[in-house]
């Protein structure tokens, strides 16, 4: 145990101040101007919606079409939230469907500085908590109204309980097991078996290494699971008897293990596939933590080390290993990669000739790959607007620039490891200056990434926003359901045609690659149309232009 612990230290609050102000300038800019994103974040929106419009918080639906994969905590907190601020947001905000995020994210990083502190020490606890709060994947997660960051609290609190019950077996035992149990209760709540998968790979982990415990003894399991089972059983029944047993059927078979055996929904990759990443997804801490691995598993019989490795290493490999793959499947993996990156910064600070630190030209090779992905970070955000709106857009400059002072900065940690924990707070902080001005000004100014926005400000030039519904054919984004009202039909051309002719819908949003097999049937039902205008913009989930048009019946007002 590092001998800068402070197990027996009160806990002050100036730490904590500079964690939530550091959380409030990487998370807050954006949170309101960023449009909703397709297609996991407008899907869980609107499915949380839809259980506020019909006063059933049981069943997920996704307009007429139960959503059974994933449970029902991550729309309790959102309804919460909306209905909480409901005099604040307009039905149409996305704002308030992202705050339980926002509020997971902030928890979670000051959750790994509380648990580490006592086993690391302080200063190691709060470079690794701004490590985790910067990462790049982190701050795109706190800004989703999804599953993540609310997960990522529910594990560090879960890993930290496990962690003081193995390296301070003294310290309220009882109380942190039942923590633990709580955690574990609440991740299943957000997202199924991730948090139990978690821990149980730790805990073997630790076994293997030769560590002698009895996991369910440790844990105080007598208790602990049947809290654990008092907080999930009332919803498992109540969804067992509102959807007759189809929930758990359709989420494990429809969505958990074809996961396991493909690639799902065209995410099939490679094992190799999270390490390739890493350098981007958790940037800027990326740029020492290669190195702070490979020194940890030198020193992998020290507790903290072991603990953290356990609860990385396994885990990764699973993940790897698993066909469908996504950038964010391994985030709740971060915390013991900034934990294990923060550590050995601060040896390698008070141990300045310690032979185990990295060789100078290793370091210089590591920032060239670094500085690499930095700048080529900086490049897309200016090309972005060029290339999609023809334009520059001025606040992509002040977000290179903060990418330029990043990678200076970086260069100053591997040159000098006696300085690596300030150059490492200082990235976490000047990533902000990337972050805050892409969120909140680069992307939402890009007009062509948000094809519904450009939609729905056309239908409301026209003065159509209304009661009545809209069919939709070609684009069915669930953005586009969020944007127009759960009543949006998602058709095919014909059927939209006699929708449109019969007065069930007020218009048409019809992606122009449809319009021949439209106008057929329109032609047949003597219907006459007349164009309201188009958009032209980019389906971010499928990486591909569409041109779209909004029709409605000739002569309507």
């Amino acid at each position: 145990m590092p001998a800068a612990a402070t197990s027996g230290a009160s806990l002050r609050p100036w730490p904590t101040v500079l964690l939530l102000a550091l959380c409030a300038l990487l998370y807050l800019p954006g949170l309101r101007s960023l449009p909703v994103v397709d297609r996991d974040e407008a899907r869980f929106a609107q499915a949380t919606r839809q259980m506020i419009e019909s006063g059933d918080y049981i069943t997920v639906r996704f307009q007429d079409e139960p959503r059974h994969k994933k449970p029902v905590g991550v729309h309790w907190a959102q309804a919460v939230a909306v209905r909480s601020l409901a005099s604040l947001a307009a039905e149409n905000d996305i704002w308030p469907y992202r705050l339980p995020s926002v509020l997971g994210a902030a928890l979670a990083v000051w959750l790994l500085y509380f648990f580490l502190r006592s086993v690391a020490g302080e200063g190691a606890a709060l470079l690794a908590a701004a490590l985790l709060a910067s990462s790049l994947l982190l701050s795109v997660e706190a800004r989703l109204a999804t599953t993540d960051a609310l997960l990522l609290a529910c594990v560090i609190a879960a890993q930290g309980a496990l962690m003081r019950r193995l390296l301070a077996t003294g310290q309220h035992p009882l109380a942190w097991s039942l923590v633990f149990w709580a955690a574990q209760a609440l991740g299943v709540l957000i997202k199924g078996p991730i948090a139990p998968l978690i821990s149980i790979l730790t805990l073997a982990a630790m076994r293997l290494s030769g560590l002698r415990i009895a996991p369910l003894r440790l844990l105080h399991a007598w208790i602990g699971l049947p809290l654990a089972l008092l907080i999930i059983l009332p919803w498992v029944i109540a969804v067992s008897r509102a959807t007759g047993g189809s929930f758990f059927v359709d989420a494990l078979a429809g969505d958990l293990f074809p996961k396991l055996v493909s690639g799902q929904e065209s995410h099939g990759f490679p094992p190799g596939y999270y390490l390739l990443l890493v350098t981007l997804t958790f940037w800027p801490g990326s740029l020492l933590a290669g190195f702070a691995v490979r020194s940890a598993w030198r020193e992998k019989t020290e507790p903290l080390t072991r603990f953290m490795l356990a609860w990385l290493v396994p885990a990764w490999v699973v993940f790897e290993l698993v066909p469908t793959k996504l950038p964010h499947y391994v985030l709740p993996l971060y915390p013991a990669l900034a934990a294990l990156t923060a550590v050995q910064a601060v040896r390698w600070a008070a141990l300045p000739m310690d032979p185990q630190q990295p060789s100078r030209r290793s370091l210089l090779i590591g920032w060239a790959l670094w500085s690499l992905v930095t700048l080529a970070l900086a490049a897309v955000i200016i090309a972005l607007p060029a290339a999609l709106d023809g334009r520059l857009e001025s606040w992509s400059l002040v977000a290179a620039g903060g990418s330029l002072l990043c990678a200076t900065i970086g260069v100053a940690a591997v040159r000098r490891l006696d300085a690596a924990p300030a150059a490492l707070g200082l990235l976490a902080l000047c990533a902000a200056l990337l972050v805050g001005p892409t969120m909140m000004f680069v992307l939402p100014r890009t007009d062509a990434l948000w094809p519904t926005r450009s939609i729905t400000r056309l239908i409301e030039d026209r003065g159509l926003s209304g009661d009545q519904s809209w069919a939709a054919v070609g684009d069915h984004e669930p953005s586009l359901v969020f944007a127009l009202g759960t009543p949006t039909r998602l058709l095919g051309p014909a059927r939209a045609a006699e929708a449109l002719s019969s007065g069930q819908v007020q218009g048409v949003i019809i992606d122009s690659a449809k319009r021949e097999a439209f106008d057929a049937r329109a032609l047949q039902l003597d219907l006459q149309i007349e164009s309201l205008g188009a958009v032209r913009g980019v389906l971010i989930s499928k990486g591909r232009w569409i041109d779209l048009q909004v029709l409605r019946r000739a002569g309507d007002q």
